[in-house]
């Protein structure tokens, strides 16, 4: 199960606030980095697409593409 603590939730919160433009939410990835394996990471993003899942927690959306849900 992949969540978002109350502290991220904020955080992410204060951070869009600051922001000039708006997030539709946190994009979740996991690439591929050869021999070290995988390398994870976020990006705060603009568009939802069609193929991601979408968890919303107090008006935060996590956005995770269908390839990287699979390793998470």
């Amino acid at each position: 199960m992949i969540s978002l603590s109350e502290g991220a939730v904020k955080r992410v919160k204060e951070f869009i606030a600051e922001q000039s433009q708006s997030y539709s939410g946190i994009r979740v990835s996991v690439e591929a980095a050869g021999c070290s394996g995988f390398q994870y990471g976020f990006t705060f993003d603009e568009e939802t697409n069609e193929d991601d899942t979408t968890m919303t927690k107090n008006g935060v959306s996590l956005l995770i593409d269908s390839m990287s849900y699979q390793y998470l």
